[in-house]
Protein backbone atom coordinates (compact mmCIF):
# COMPACT_ATOMS: atom_id res chain seq x y z
CA UNK A 1 0.00 0.00 0.00
CA UNK A 2 1.36 3.62 -0.54
CA UNK A 3 1.67 6.20 1.47
CA UNK A 4 -0.83 8.69 1.26
CA UNK A 5 0.71 12.10 1.88
CA UNK A 6 -1.14 15.62 1.75
CA UNK A 7 -0.29 17.53 -1.95
CA UNK A 8 -0.04 20.90 -0.71
CA UNK A 9 2.78 20.18 1.99
CA UNK A 10 4.08 16.76 1.00
CA UNK A 11 3.33 15.11 4.66
CA UNK A 12 2.22 11.97 5.41
CA UNK A 13 -1.31 11.71 6.34
CA UNK A 14 -3.03 9.79 8.89
CA UNK A 15 -6.15 8.02 9.02
CA UNK A 16 -9.26 8.92 11.27
CA UNK A 17 -12.19 6.55 11.34
CA UNK A 18 -15.32 7.66 12.73
CA UNK A 19 -19.62 7.05 12.08
CA UNK A 20 -19.11 9.17 8.50
CA UNK A 21 -15.85 6.83 7.44
CA UNK A 22 -12.68 7.38 6.83
CA UNK A 23 -10.83 10.83 6.21
CA UNK A 24 -7.20 11.56 6.26
CA UNK A 25 -5.62 14.10 8.27
CA UNK A 26 -2.48 15.70 9.27
CA UNK A 27 -0.69 14.28 12.04
CA UNK A 28 -1.56 15.72 15.63
CA UNK A 29 2.09 16.69 16.06
CA UNK A 30 2.37 18.98 12.70
CA UNK A 31 0.52 22.19 12.67
CA UNK A 32 -0.32 22.32 9.27
CA UNK A 33 -1.91 25.87 8.11
CA UNK A 34 -4.20 24.19 5.35
CA UNK A 35 -6.95 21.36 5.08
CA UNK A 36 -5.35 18.04 3.94
CA UNK A 37 -5.26 17.20 0.25
CA UNK A 38 -5.21 13.53 0.45
CA UNK A 39 -2.67 12.15 -3.02
CA UNK A 40 -1.04 8.71 -3.16
CA UNK A 41 3.05 9.50 -2.56
CA UNK A 42 4.91 8.90 -5.97
CA UNK A 43 7.77 6.15 -5.72
CA UNK A 44 10.34 8.51 -5.00
CA UNK A 45 8.49 10.48 -2.09
CA UNK A 46 10.98 10.96 1.23
CA UNK A 47 9.06 12.05 3.62
CA UNK A 48 10.16 12.96 7.39
CA UNK A 49 10.83 11.24 10.15
CA UNK A 50 8.16 9.78 11.78
CA UNK A 51 10.30 10.32 15.53
CA UNK A 52 11.45 13.69 15.27
CA UNK A 53 10.40 15.67 12.20
CA UNK A 54 13.68 15.59 10.49
CA UNK A 55 13.74 16.27 6.76
CA UNK A 56 16.14 13.32 6.72
CA UNK A 57 14.71 10.03 6.75
CA UNK A 58 17.39 7.34 6.09
CA UNK A 59 15.56 4.28 6.44
CA UNK A 60 11.93 2.84 7.50
CA UNK A 61 10.46 1.08 10.06
CA UNK A 62 8.12 -2.11 8.62
CA UNK A 63 4.93 -1.53 10.88
CA UNK A 64 1.41 -3.44 10.60
CA UNK A 65 -1.23 -0.72 11.23
CA UNK A 66 -2.22 -0.32 14.34
CA UNK A 67 -4.83 1.77 16.24
CA UNK A 68 -3.06 5.14 18.00
CA UNK A 69 -3.51 4.51 22.00
CA UNK A 70 -5.85 7.09 23.57
CA UNK A 71 -6.97 7.99 20.43
CA UNK A 72 -9.08 5.05 19.41
CA UNK A 73 -10.26 6.79 16.22
CA UNK A 74 -6.75 7.19 14.91
CA UNK A 75 -5.05 4.88 13.00
CA UNK A 76 -1.36 4.57 12.03
CA UNK A 77 -0.87 3.34 8.68
CA UNK A 78 1.92 1.67 7.17
CA UNK A 79 5.86 1.61 7.60
CA UNK A 80 7.61 4.63 9.67
CA UNK A 81 10.46 6.88 8.44
CA UNK A 82 13.35 7.66 10.46
CA UNK A 83 16.33 9.75 10.76
CA UNK A 84 19.80 8.41 11.07
CA UNK A 85 20.01 8.83 14.84
CA UNK A 86 16.39 7.76 15.52
CA UNK A 87 17.32 4.59 13.33
CA UNK A 88 20.58 4.17 15.66
CA UNK A 89 18.19 4.67 18.85
CA UNK A 90 15.95 1.62 17.11
CA UNK A 91 18.94 -0.53 16.27
CA UNK A 92 20.36 -0.67 19.33
CA UNK A 93 17.31 -1.02 21.29
CA UNK A 94 17.23 2.44 23.07
CA UNK A 95 13.70 3.33 23.16
CA UNK A 96 13.78 5.24 26.26
CA UNK A 97 16.19 7.34 24.40
CA UNK A 98 14.01 7.79 20.93
CA UNK A 99 10.86 8.89 23.16
CA UNK A 100 13.10 11.60 25.23
CA UNK A 101 14.10 12.68 21.70
CA UNK A 102 11.30 12.67 20.40
CA UNK A 103 9.15 14.27 22.72
CA UNK A 104 11.77 16.89 22.93
CA UNK A 105 11.61 17.73 18.81
CA UNK A 106 7.85 17.99 19.14
CA UNK A 107 8.29 20.09 22.16
CA UNK A 108 10.87 22.57 20.15
CA UNK A 109 8.74 22.40 17.09
CA UNK A 110 5.27 23.46 18.69
CA UNK A 111 7.41 25.71 21.17
CA UNK A 112 6.23 24.53 24.26
CA UNK A 113 7.85 22.88 27.32
CA UNK A 114 8.00 19.34 27.97
CA UNK A 115 5.80 17.64 30.26
CA UNK A 116 5.08 14.51 31.87
CA UNK A 117 2.04 13.72 30.08
CA UNK A 118 3.74 13.94 26.48
CA UNK A 119 6.35 11.53 27.63
CA UNK A 120 3.77 9.41 28.81
CA UNK A 121 1.89 9.59 25.48
CA UNK A 122 4.65 9.13 23.06
CA UNK A 123 6.12 6.44 25.19
CA UNK A 124 1.99 4.20 25.25
CA UNK A 125 2.54 4.89 21.12
CA UNK A 126 5.98 3.81 20.63
CA UNK A 127 4.97 0.49 22.95
CA UNK A 128 2.29 0.46 20.11
CA UNK A 129 4.51 0.39 17.59
CA UNK A 130 6.59 -1.98 18.42
CA UNK A 131 4.43 -4.82 19.11
CA UNK A 132 3.44 -3.76 15.17
CA UNK A 133 6.87 -3.85 13.67
CA UNK A 134 7.40 -6.32 11.08
CA UNK A 135 11.07 -6.65 10.20
CA UNK A 136 14.40 -4.72 10.36
CA UNK A 137 14.83 -1.27 9.69
CA UNK A 138 15.69 -1.16 5.84
CA UNK A 139 17.59 1.59 4.03
CA UNK A 140 15.08 4.45 2.54
CA UNK A 141 16.50 3.61 -0.80
CA UNK A 142 14.59 0.24 -0.82
CA UNK A 143 11.21 1.30 0.26
CA UNK A 144 11.52 2.67 -3.63
CA UNK A 145 12.55 -0.79 -4.87
CA UNK A 146 15.92 0.29 -5.98
CA UNK A 147 19.39 -1.68 -4.61
CA UNK A 148 19.47 0.84 -1.69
Amino acid sequence: MKSIICGTCSRALDTFSDASGDRYIHPSHFAADHEPAPVEAPDDWRGHCDFCFSDKPVAVLPTNDFIVPHMPDHLSRGDWSACGMCSMLIETGRWERLVKRAVRKSAEFHEIPVDVAMLVITTVMYEALRENIRGPLRPLAEKAGTDG
